[in-house]
C-alpha cells in the first residue's frame, strides 16, 4: 500500500526545506496567481504528515493509492 502525502502552504523555502528531509520522492508545484505551493510526496509516511501538519500556515493531508495507470 503506498501512501502520498500533500502540503500546501504560502512559503516555498519552509516547504522545500521539510522536503529536503524526506527520504522518499516528491515534486513541488506552485500556483503564482494564488501565492501556493503543493508539495507531493509519494511513499512519506504517518510521521512525515504530523511534522508537515505541525508547520505554520500549512494544510496537510494524505491518500493511499488505490489504483495506479502505468507510466510510459
Amino acid at each position: 500500500m503506498n501512501r502520498v502525502l500533500f502540503v500546501e502552504g504560502p512559503d516555498e523555502a519552509a516547504l522545500r526545506a521539510f522536503a529536503a528531509g524526506l527520504s522518499s520522492p516528491w515534486r513541488l508545484l506552485s500556483r503564482p496567481e494564488q501565492g501556493l505551493f503543493l508539495l507531493e510526496a509519494t511513499g512519506a509516511g504517518e510521521e512525515a504528515e504530523s511534522e508537515a501538519a505541525a508547520m505554520k500556515d500549512v494544510r496537510a493531508w494524505a491518500f493511499v493509492v488505490v489504483e495506479e495507470r502505468p507510466g510510459g
